[in-house]
């Protein structure tokens, strides 16, 4: 059967975003299964009222299709080009400003970066695990290291492994930036790049804890990790304060 003429006039500029932004809200709207089932191109051609002879020359099975949608997921989300969320972001700009004028002995930056650390992590957490780009990352980390063949499986590996290199290459920058800001500098063998890898896969580890049980990683800990008065942590805040701390020293040590 032919494509009606309206539809067979779309260029094919168009059809691939009109193809991408429907599975887009699926995904939003359903999440993406651990098999891809939900990413069918016959059942998004009738949802994006596109050609569908169009469609099968941009991407000649499903597996192509999946390659784009997975960056295009990524790249839908408001916090990936910065590493963390806008909302994150402020607040550590806030602790920045508010622990200013204690920064100025070492004692007081190491308190003030540890308090930086306790508001972003424990917001953070609570913030990404809504978010479109972590649910796509668990889903095709979940995928792949079932053992189960998975569309696009080693083309979607090596994608994958771009974007979250992409990912460290921020937070490294992140860190270089707070390195900056409290005197400190990356012990002798070790990277910025080390440490974002580091931080992310402890914060993989704890969020799979955190699924099976929310309340061994959600309930606060009261606890005072320097000088300063005991306060109410996120067990990540507390477990990326150590690896802060043994990945850095200061300047001028």
């Amino acid at each position: 059967m032919q494509d009606p003429g309206p539809r067979s006039r779309r260029p094919a500029g168009e059809t691939r975003a009109l193809m991408l932004d429907a599975a887009v809200e699926r995904v939003k709207a359903e999440g993406l299964l651990l098999d891809y089932a939900n990413i069918e191109l016959e059942d998004l051609i009738r949802a994006a009222g596109v050609p569908r002879s169009t469609v099968f020359r941009i991407w000649p099975d499903r597996a192509a299709f999946v390659a784009d949608l997975v960056r295009a997921l990524f790249e839908a989300d408001p916090g990936f080009d910065t590493g963390f969320d806008g909302e994150t972001l402020q607040l550590i700009e806030r602790a920045l400003a508010e622990s200013s004028d204690a920064a100025n002995t070492p004692a007081g930056r190491q308190a003030a970066l540890r308090e930086v650390l306790r508001v972003a992590v424990a917001h953070n957490m609570a913030s990404v695990e809504d978010t479109v780009a972590w649910s796509v990352y668990r889903t095709i980390s979940a995928a792949l290291s079932s053992g189960d063949a998975v569309p696009g499986g080693e083309g979607i590996r090596v994608q994958i492994a771009e974007i979250v290199e992409r990912y460290l290459d921020r937070m490294a920058e992140v860190y270089r930036g707070l390195n900056a800001a409290f005197g400190l500098r990356m012990r002798a063998g070790v990277t910025e790049h080390d440490l974002a890898v580091a931080v992310m896969a402890m914060i993989d580890g704890m969020g799979d804890h955190r699924r099976i049980n929310p309340a061994m990683i959600e309930t606060p800990r009261t606890v005072a990790l320097g000088e300063e008065d005991a306060r109410d942590w996120h067990l990540a805040g507390i477990a990326v304060a150590g690896i802060y701390s043994a990945f850095t020293e200061a300047v001028d040590a």
